[in-house]
């Protein structure tokens, strides 16, 4: 049970690489990278190179990892948890005075929500100047995109904002997606048919809902329209929908040449060409499968239109799409990741805070498992590409202020007998769900008061303290609860047998 302590992490051989790929449109999400943050070999500081030159704009300058930089503005957060924002003009000086509790990206507009601990929200500019103070009742709100921001209230529906702070579409949804990929967005509808049935819209940026769908008949691959079409399944197979939920052909069907070539493996890049896998190396193609670039690399990432990540060994190298070098400067890990898509209001309600964390789970399930779970049953969180959860035995979503971990008894999925193609291991169970909720935006202390109202609360839905903060239930499931300096942190366990408490590296047990 040891593995349900260690934190999750995509990795490709020593590069660990989750960036921001690159879109036909600048405007779109996720955008295209210009800079990227890298580790150096033998440092353990970071620094950021110019994509397009492959010079460094700034060499072992920051501590952590900074975000991916957006329209040339990044974030890096502070030892104690706080953020500062940068320019890339000037990238080693914070542009803001007073760090910021909780903060998104910049999207292309040059406009990001942030806020101060104990603050509330504000849409921000590049110079960290107010644009606009955000109504109390906005709990938090994601970064621009196309131009519009999905908030949630102080009641748990989501709607959007413009670039002016105006709310544009009254909250009324259970999830509001961004408006990427084109001016359409995919809601779900705040009550659902059933465990398993979630009723989705599509809707414009006026709110019209141009289609509605359930589960049942499709289920998106990918919350966003892609090339103006959404992927979805439908029984066994995939089919592209328009915003009006017409069945269209797949916009990038043309990889007809490439297929009948015999690779081992091959995947569509952002630029319409073919990353393939010949003899355990990777190339590139073009759609008429001409080579671009020999297959001669151990990994070969795509960037951007023209930049890729070429990984021999254990250093990587920009190349064009010919795979010329682009500069000189070799790196080991990459770090491009938009992780805060959202921000939070600078403080909390306590008591609603700990009825959203009590409503995600039960003595006989939690956050959609139950003891029996497999991964079949929640394949909807599984992405098309089976590789990237190989040496994981965890997946991780977003839910509201939540982050969640689904914990499985054996790896979410393996090489097969190739040792080339990955497949998901569909029969692995979840052995325990984690639930999260950072509260380093709110004033010191909030964290022991959440943990130990929660404490208060557990026995009045069916849990009783058993041992060591562990609380156990009639069902068989049990709960190990604790906190740390920004978390409140609990672990559900389908078998108490299993249970543990959580380790005080990890967090304090509430008093």
């Amino acid at each position: 049970m040891n593995r349900l302590f260690t934190k999750l992490a995509v990795t490709a051989c020593a590069v660990v690489i989750m960036t921001a790929c690159g879109s036909h449109n600048e405007n779109d999400y996720p955008y295209e990278t210009q800079y990227l943050p890298v580790q150096l070999p033998g440092s353990k500081s970071w620094s950021i190179i110019d994509v397009r030159s492959g010079e460094l704009v700034a060499r072992d300058a920051f501590d952590t990892a900074p975000s991916a930089v957006v329209d040339g503005m990044f974030y890096v957060q502070r030892s104690d948890g706080t953020y500062d924002f940068h320019s890339i003009q000037d990238p080693t000086h914070a542009v803001n005075d007073k760090p910021y509790g909780s903060v998104t990206s910049f999207g292309s507009n040059g406009l990001a929500v942030a806020s101060h601990r104990g603050g509330p929200l504000c849409v921000i500019d590049k110079q960290c100047h107010v644009v606009r103070e955000l109504p109390k009742e906005v709990q938090q709100c994601s970064m621009f995109v196309g131009g519009m921001a999905s908030y949630q209230n102080d009641r748990g529906l989501w709607g959007y904002i413009n670039e002016k702070g105006d709310t544009v579409i009254a909250a009324r949804y259970g999830t509001a997606n961004p408006f990427s990929g084109g001016n359409y967005a995919i809601v779900i509808d705040p009550t659902q048919a059933g465990d398993t049935v979630v009723n989705m819209g599509i809707i414009d940026k006026s709110g019209k809902t141009t289609f509605n769908m359930s589960s049942t008949q499709y289920r998106p691959i990918q919350p966003a329209f892609v090339n103006g079409v959404l992927p979805v399944v439908k029984g066994d197979t995939i089919v592209c929908l328009d915003a009006h939920g017409n069945e269209v052909p797949d916009p990038n069907n043309n990889h007809q040449a490439v297929d009948s070539a015999g690779y081992q493996d091959y995947t569509r890049t952002a630029g319409g060409l073919f990353i393939v896998v010949k003899n355990n190396k990777m190339g590139l193609v073009d759609r008429n499968n001409k080579v671009l670039i020999k297959p001669e690399h151990d990994r070969l990432i795509d960037l951007t239109a023209d930049r890729y990540i070429a990984l021999n060994d254990t250093l990587a190298h920009l190349v064009d799409q010919n795979g010329n070098a682009v500069g000189k400067v070799q790196f080991t890990h990459v770090h491009g990741s938009l992780e805060n898509p959202y921000a939070t209001r600078g403080f909390i309600d306590v008591n609603l805070a700990v009825a959203a964390y009590m409503a995600l789970f039960g003595p006989d399930y939690c956050c959609g498992a139950r003891p029996g779970t497999t991964l079949m049953d929640m394949n909807g969180l599984l992405g098309s590409d089976a590789a990237q959860y190989l040496g994981q035995n965890g997946l991780m979503m977003r839910q509201g202020p939540f982050v969640i971990q689904y914990y499985f008894d054996s790896p979410v999925s393996t090489l097969s007998a190739d040792s080339i193609s990955a497949s998901y291991n569909l029969d692995a169970q979840v052995q325990a769900v984690g639930i999260s909720l950072n509260v380093n935006h709110c004033a010191p202390g909030v964290e022991k008061e959440v943990a130990n109202k929660i404490s208060g609360t557990l026995g009045m839905c069916g849990f009783v303290l058993d041992h060591d903060n562990i609380f156990i239930s009639e069902s068989g499931t049990a709960v190990s609860l604790g906190y740390q300096s920004g978390d409140v942190n609990l672990l559900y366990f389908m078998n108490k047998s299993y249970a543990q408490p959580i380790p005080p590296s990890n967090g304090q047990q509430a008093s």
